[in-house]
């Protein structure tokens, strides 16, 4: 049997590090496309992780049953913007639950209230410095 030797392993995963942490400079320029897709490559997982960040909530329409308003947020250093697409034939009125950041068991929450009219695409955006989205709940009206 043949074995590979650890050393060449460790050597090859290191210099693939290498090439991902390190900045483009001329030398480096000429060694072809590898570098390039391994950064582009870089990229895209870190666009895919921050996808995977973004939260989303539902709430289903009276009028028609099929359809539903739907939400998703994503926060900043100090405000939220929460996006929401209405494909009711009505206004839906939500509850947007913010958490405290960082808060374990208690849940230390507040709460804002936002009316979206029928059939509308849009955002809005929160001051929350301290707090995170969670959930959103319909409300009758703001």
């Amino acid at each position: 049997m043949n074995y590979k030797k650890p050393a060449s392993v460790l050597l090859g995963s290191a210099a693939v590090t290498a090439m991902l942490l390190t900045p483009a400079t001329a030398a480096s320029a000429q060694t072809g496309t590898t570098q390039t897709s391994a950064a582009t490559a870089a990229a895209k997982a870190a666009t895919a992780s921050a996808r995977s960040a973004t939260e989303r909530d539902s709430i289903r329409c009276s009028k028609p049953t099929s359809k539903w308003a739907n939400y998703s947020w994503g926060e900043g250093t100090t405000t939220a913007t929460i996006y929401f697409n209405n494909r009711c034939s009505h206004k839906v009125s939500a509850r947007i639950m913010f958490v405290r950041k960082g808060s374990a068991g208690d849940k230390v929450s507040k709460y804002r209230c936002m009316t979206v009219n029928a059939h509308t695409k849009g955002n809005k955006k929160f001051y929350a410095a301290l707090y995170k989205p969670y959930s959103v709940a319909r409300v009758s009206h703001c």
